[in-house]
Parts: C-alpha cells; structure tokens; sequence
C-alpha cells in the first residue's frame, strides 16, 4: 500500500512553505515601511534628490519582496512534484512486489479465473474510490486530509488494475491464438480498465496539486469519477460472462481434437509403439516453450489420434491403456493444462517401451 508518512511529510513541507511565505512577506513589508521611514528628509536645498532615494529604496524593497514571493512559489511547486514522485515511485514498489504467477503451470480455465478475481478486485476498490470522491466533493470544500484519503484509494485501484492487465497480457500471449469469443470480451475488458485508467489520473493529477487546487477543480473530479463509474458498470458486465465463454471455447477445442480421424493406422504392435513415440516426441517439442500453437495441436492431435488406433488395433490390453494415456495428454493439450501435462507425460514416457527399429 501507498507509503502514509511520505504523505504526511509533504503535507507538512506545503504547510511550512505557506508560513514562512507569510512571515517572509510580512517581514518585507516592514522593510518597505523602514526604508521609506530612514529615507533621508527632504531638505530645501535637494528636494528631488531626497524623492529619488527614497523612490529607489521602495523600489528595492519591492524587488526583494517578489523574489521572495517566486522562491516561495517554486519551492511549493517542487514539494508537489516530490510528493507526486514518491507516489509513483510506491505504486511501482507495490506492483513489483505483487506475487506474478507462474504461467507455465496454470491452465487456461484456472487463469481466466485469476482475471476474474482480479477484476472484481479492481471494481471493489474502485466503488471505494468513488464513494471518497463523492464524499469529499459534497461540501465544496477538499481539505487535506481528504486528498491523502482519496489519494490512497486512487493508488489501490491503480494496483488491482495492472495486475488484471497483467494477467490479460498473459492470456494473451498463451491463448491469443485460441477462443474468439473470450479474447473480444478480454479485449473489452482491457479497454474499460484503459479508460478507469485514464479517469484516475486525471483524480490523482488534481489531488497532487493540493487541497486548495482540489476545491477548485471539484466539478472536475466528479466528472471524472463519474466517467469511471460508467466503465466500471460496464466491465462488471463482461466479467461475468468469461468465465462461460472460456470454458465452451475449451470443451469445443477439446472435442476438436480428440475426434480427429486417424489416417494412417500400422498394422503390428512394433508400428502401433513406434507411432505411441512419434506422438511423445512432438508432445515434448511443443511443449518445450510453455504453450501449444495451433499447428502444434493439430499435430499431436493427428498423431494421437492415428497412435490410439493403432494401439486400439492390436488387441493388446496393455498397449490399449497407452491409447488411453494419449487421450488424456490431447485434452491436456487441447485445455492448456500445463501442469497436468508435463506430469502425465512423464509418466508416460517412463512406462512406454523403448522405440524399436
């Protein structure tokens, strides 16, 4: 979460810059009344020159004064920089530190549903946001308090949605070639977490301005939360439905593959083994970078299917349960069961005969 004291500390830096800008204006004002005062007395003889001096000091004063006063204003404005700075950079400590799956063993079905959660997450988080936006505009008046408070809740929702688009990417990336349906509702979904985006940096870019620049700017801020709302409405829509729409994608594709026809059946045991470790070998290669490409899985899905009949052929019990084992690692396949996957192939590789020539 968003580091408090860092907050705090900038608070503080603001409140001090605005007393000692009074004092120091103050002070000069004294100055300007001082020199006007010890300015020397006008006497008959040089009348113009006495003018002159005391026009010159006033001027001099007057100079100081609004140097002091453009100091002020860029110390400020450099403490709001800072302060904006150490937010981002707490963000992206807390987004690094989010756990990251591991890709490689989830299956399809198990990361759609890490989106889901993590979606929801960001919805909840930023019903929160909304309600402290609409709370601290209801006056007319932000105070400071308020801008740490709807800061924090800002910055959570930013967190719960990059690791939703996080985890979009990844399916992406694993799946992109696969499911139609659901990659146009991911797709979706990424937009609308794109535009809730966007609406709390325009929350956050006014909040770090101050209490004072947020009073300012409230119908701003209710606009843009507003704008958020209206997309998270929407999201909470689509997410609803992914999780049907991967797993029809699933059990489609699965039966795609396990139904394929053989077209080349041997006609002895040692071609029906042969065709078993043909099979293996393609499973191991596809598999060796994570994932299946749709020429992958069609390859193992023909040579599965033509080792399953061969075995099937042969009459032999034993040889018709390694028919069986293929089955099984197609639908792994097919599911994007990673983890299932390497695991049965083990097994199968561990009990499947030597390849003979």
């Amino acid at each position: 979460m968003i580091n408090y004291e860092i907050q705090t500390d900038v608070i503080h830096l603001e409140k001090k810059m605005k007393t000692k800008t009074l004092i120091l204006l103050s002070l000069l004002s004294a100055l300007i009344l001082l020199a006007a005062c010890s300015a020397p007395a006008a006497s008959a003889d040089n009348p113009q020159a006495t003018i002159d001096a005391a026009v010159q000091a006033t001027t001099q004063a007057q100079s100081a004064q609004q140097a002091a006063i453009d100091a002020a204003v860029k110390a400020t404005t450099q403490a709001q920089s800072t302060q904006q700075s150490n937010v981002n950079q707490a963000v992206q400590a807390t987004l690094t530190a989010q756990p990251t799956p591991d890709y490689a063993t989830l299956s399809e079905e198990e990361l759609a549903a890490l989106i889901e959660t993590a979606v929801n997450q960001a919805l909840t988080d930023y019903t929160a946001t909304s309600s402290s936006v609409t709370q601290t505009t209801s006056d007319g008046t932000v105070t400071t308090d308020e801008v740490s408070a709807t800061t924090t809740y800002v910055n959570n929702v930013y967190n719960e949605v990059a690791y939703a688009d996080e985890l979009i990417q990844a399916y992406y990336d694993y799946y992109g070639d696969y499911a139609e349906e659901a990659l146009a509702t991911m797709n979706a979904m990424e937009q609308d977490l794109s535009a809730i985006s966007s609406s709390l940096d325009e929350i956050s870019t006014i909040m770090a301005q101050g209490a004072e620049a947020a009073t300012a700017a409230i119908d701003q801020l209710n606009a843009a939360a507003a704008a958020a709302q209206t997309k998270a409405s929407d999201l909470q829509t689509k997410v609803k439905g992914l999780q049907d729409q991967v797993k029809t994608g699933l059990g489609q594709r699965e039966k795609s593959v396990l139904d394929l026809p053989a077209n080349n059946v041997a006609d002895n045991q040692l071609g029906a083994l042969n065709q078993a470790h043909d099979f293996l070998d393609a499973f191991k290669t596809s598999l060796g970078d994570g994932k299946f490409s749709p020429d992958e899985l069609a390859n193992i899905g023909q040579l599965g299917a033509n080792a399953r009949a061969s075995l099937q052929k042969t009459g032999d019990p034993k040889l018709q349960g390694f028919g069986d084992m293929i089955g099984g690692l197609s639908s792994n396949a097919a599911r994007g069961e990673w983890g299932k996957a390497r695991g049965s192939m083990g097994d199968f590789e561990r009990s499947l005969p030597a390849r003979r020539r």
